[in-house]
């Protein structure tokens, strides 16, 4: 059989059956459903904290913290998603920006996402941190309305070039406009992150704290049970094959979003394979595949310095050499 045919046959078979998923985007990271189980008293404070914007009044800034996968960016993105709606519907003007810092990359691209949710234009580059922030100064001041900017993976940001100086402005940023406009949310996924940061950032960012402990097996269990009503069809699912996948992730810390992908691998194995029913083997083989894809993008990301060393390492390890021949070698 030829490329052509190979590639036919492929999406013929594809075409022919029905498969096993019903929506498998239900089973991504980014999904944010309806309801989220477990979280009902963290969302809770959270909406508590921002309700007062409603009424025209600046609500506490805010520090989410916990390991990944515990629901942090879930839930606050659905308080605010609700926030945006009752506000729309009350007819005011605020606005609410998000920002992933780890995707920004830079102090300066994060500032350059404040100011366009405050119609401030800047360039994509070419001027300082300062003017832009500047620049956001002046357009808050003309703006009728509150601002909530959250953002996600914040320790990026502290641990970037300018980033530290850049939170120390956006914590004093009410000060500067002379009007409390402006609510400040913090996420990150480390529990360290406190000790980092500069004692009067950190006294302006936190004035409420909300934790995220990491999720166990029968919440996990209750997580994907939910997810997976929506993302496969009925009988998909071999016996004990839900209660796995949260046991294989609560032992790596209860992160939520592990459970969904290994779920959702083992899902697309199973279809590739031409089976009807997800098994428990093949989320043994989801967990190969995505501890592989792991290792291999690790180590595909490390600088030139650091694989050649692990290079080293693992030529002295094939030939037996002892831990201290290694070192005196480096």
């Amino acid at each position: 059989m030829d490329e052509r045919d190979v590639v036919d046959e492929v999406f013929e078979r594809l075409l022919r059956t029905r498969g096993i998923f019903k929506n498998r985007e239900v089973l991504r990271s980014d999904f944010i459903p309806e309801k989220l189980p477990h979280r009902e008293k963290e969302i809770r404070k959270l909406a508590e904290i921002l309700a007062p914007i409603l009424k025209g009044i600046r609500g506490s800034n805010i520090l989410i913290y916990g390991k990944p996968g515990t629901g942090k960016t879930a839930c606050i993105k659905k308080v605010i998603k609700k926030l945006q709606a009752k506000c729309e519907e009350l007819h005011l003007n605020n606005t609410l920006c998000y920002v992933n810092c780890r995707i920004s990359g830079t102090a300066y691209r994060t500032l350059s996402s404040i100011a366009t949710s405050v119609e401030v234009e800047v360039p994509f580059t070419g001027i300082a941190t300062g003017e832009v922030y500047n620049r956001i100064l002046r357009g808050l001041r003309k703006m009728d309305g509150m601002l909530v900017i959250t953002l996600d993976e914040i320790d990026t940001l502290a641990k970037n070039a300018n980033g530290d100086k850049v939170l120390y402005e956006l914590t004093r940023i009410n000060e500067n406009i002379g009007v409390g406009k402006v609510t400040l949310v913090g996420i990150s996924n480390d529990l360290t992150f406190k000790e980092y940061l500069d004692p009067r950032v950190l006294s302006s960012l936190s004035e409420e704290e909300v934790l995220f402990r990491p999720y166990n097996a029968e919440e996990l269990t209750d997580i994907l049970k939910e997810r997976a009503k929506e993302a496969f069809y009925k009988n998909a699912l071999e016996e004990g094959v839900i209660e796995y996948c949260a046991a294989l992730a609560a032992r790596e810390h209860g992160d939520a979003r592990r459970a969904l992908e290994l779920l959702r691998v083992a899902g697309e194995i199973a279809e590739r394979k031409g089976d009807n029913v997800v098994t428990l083997e093949s989320v043994d083989m989801a967990l190969k595949t995505i501890e592989e894809d792991r290792y291999f993008e690790s180590i595909r990301t490390l600088p030139l310095h650091s694989r050649l060393l692990l290079l080293c390492i693992l030529n002295n390890t094939l030939q037996d050499s002892q831990s201290g021949e290694i070192w005196e070698d480096a």
